[in-house]
């Protein structure tokens, strides 16, 4: 099998077991606030915070698993390859019961930095103890997943993925609607986390049958190799923990957690448009490593153009429709009472908008080529812009605040990357910015211009009154958008007759479009 048809194979099933993700948290989110409150659920996102800032402290080892497990693995270095596995899976073991079990300890004391009412402070503690099982076991197995994304067997585990994702979504409704709470939905996640690691080290296992897990594999060598690697990353995860989870603590210091509920809703808004474009993101990283390995330069440079072309022909209209609908967007989806989520979903949207065009492209392949210095330096702008400016801003000026200076972080440090990706690569920035990224940019302004204009007028004479028509009106603007946006790219000749091919084998993986394409494909491939 080809890259291209192992990037594609992997990214269909990959983007399938998303799909479900997308759409759980999309359709449970207000549920879960309807039944357990505000309050319950802003404790409930702060302790994911604390989980998360606790993963920070693995100094990023687990970045490096990828890029080191497909390079020996493709120049067939079975021992180094072992190496690798025993050595992440052991120091995870270790890392993850030492943080545990400290955080455990000092339980009281974290909960106590937050505004949480004397009421629920016993709820907080139960809750974080879950979380805290629940990172023990995700972080310890972490490798193995590893794994399976390494080997360029993604679909594997997307597919089972999907299974799990579809059972916990289940769970959940079937809980809220019985009455239960917060306690209810951190069991029910560490139930599913436990059935996902066992099939996750099932498949790893079968794809990998010499597979084995043996203290007498661990290397000092490798984990320095790794250490080194993973520093670099550290400071990515710094900014990306930053600009997700540490404006939420500074709300939950400064204000109080009604406004940490709000800030959440309007960031995982903006984060739903991240999801699918993200989707394409993941089997590149072992293409990337592979073809770093066999040194072939050429491919490498091209792989980055596809991935800015690719990427942002999906991101662009995404988040420019998140910028122009917000107010619309969050009235479908919450109901009344979010009209601050929803500005701070057009803030933080035209903040991610930047990241995907000049940041995410490079940052998809360089990292995985075993130079993880920009991404790093990029962090580092992000983090002495963020922490100082949320600081101030959030201190001075609340919610908004927070918004406001995550988003000037993101332009700052994203446009760093931009130069330097095409740097890397030997590719003209400016070529980029008007070959790939203009044309796709311009038309979904017009595109949601055009949109807008009948949102507007409709609103105008009351026609989307309820939530009911809202909704109803929401998904068919989503359509007209689409399709308008779809016409204006065919038309400006934006795709070649490669990208054509390549969007044909894509669709050849569902089953309904396979019949009606193999000949068109079998007659590309033979032009």
């Amino acid at each position: 099998m080809s890259l291209t048809d192992k990037i594609i194979k992997n990214t269909f099933f990959h983007l399938l077991s998303q799909a479900i993700a997308f759409l759980s948290p999309l359709i449970l989110t207000p549920l879960i606030i309807y039944k357990i409150g505000k309050v319950d659920f802003g404790i409930y996102v702060l302790v994911l915070g604390f989980l998360g800032s606790f993963g920070l402290l693995d100094i990023s080892l687990s970045s490096s698993f990828v890029k080191f497990i497909s390079e020996y693995y493709h120049k067939k270095e079975k021992e180094s390859l072992l190496a690798v596995i025993n050595t992440g899976f052991l120091f995870y073991f270790i890392f993850s019961l030492v943080v545990a079990g400290i955080a455990y300890i000092f339980s009281d004391k974290i909960i106590s930095i937050i505004n949480i009412p004397p009421e629920k402070i016993s709820l907080g503690r139960n809750a974080l103890s879950f979380g805290l099982i629940i990172f023990f076991l995700s972080s310890t197995f972490t490798i193995f997943n590893s794994v399976i994304i390494g080997l360029q067997k993604m679909y594997l585990g997307a597919i089972a993925s999907f299974i799990v994702n579809c059972l916990y979504f289940t769970a959940i409704l079937i809980l809220m609607y019985s009455g239960y709470g917060l306690l209810s939905i951190m069991i029910t996640q560490l139930a599913t986390s436990v059935l996902s690691i066992i099939i996750t080290i099932t498949i790893a296992k079968k794809i990998l049958p010499e597979l084995k897990v043996h203290p007498g594999y661990f290397t000092v060598k490798k984990l320095k190799l790794m250490g080194s690697f993973g520093v670099q990353m550290q400071i990515s995860r710094l900014a990306t923990f930053a600009s997700e989870k540490y404006d939420e603590f500074l709300l939950g210091i400064f204000t109080n957690l009604s406004n940490v509920t709000f800030y959440n809703i309007g960031n995982k808004s903006a984060g739903y448009g991240r999801l699918m474009p993200l989707q394409f993101i993941a089997p590149i990283a072992p293409v990337a490593a592979e073809l770093s390995a066999k040194n072939e330069t050429d491919k490498l440079k091209q792989l980055y153009l596809d991935t800015a072309k690719y990427i942002n022909t999906a991101s662009i209209p995404i988040f420019v429709f998140l910028i122009f609908f917000s107010e619309l967007i969050l009235f479908s989806w919450m109901g009344e009472g979010y009209d601050i989520s929803a500005l701070i979903l057009r803030i933080l949207a035209a903040g991610y908008l930047v990241n995907f065009m000049f940041s995410v492209p490079g940052n998809s392949i360089i990292p995985n080529t075993g130079k993880p210095k920009y991404q790093m330096y990029e962090g580092l702008i992000f983090l002495s812009v963020n922490i100082f400016l949320s600081y101030f801003l959030i201190k001075n000026y609340g919610i908004f605040g927070a918004a406001i200076g995550c988003a000037l972080s993101v332009l700052g440090s994203s446009t760093y990357t931009f130069f330097k990706s095409n740097s890397f690569f030997n590719a003209n920035a400016f070529k980029v910015i008007k070959d790939i990224l203009f044309r796709p940019f311009l038309l979904s302004i017009i595109s949601a211009l055009f949109c807008y204009g009948i949102y507007f007028i409709l609103n105008r004479v009351n026609v989307i009154g309820t939530r009911v028509y809202s909704i109803t009106f929401l998904i068919i603007i989503i359509s007209v958008y689409s399709a308008f946006y779809l016409f204006l790219m065919i038309k400006s000749k934006y795709f070649s007759n490669r990208d054509k091919l390549l969007l044909l084998k894509f669709l050849a993986k569902i089953p309904l479009f396979k019949i009606f394409i193999k000949k068109r494909i079998s007659e590309a491939d033979e032009d």
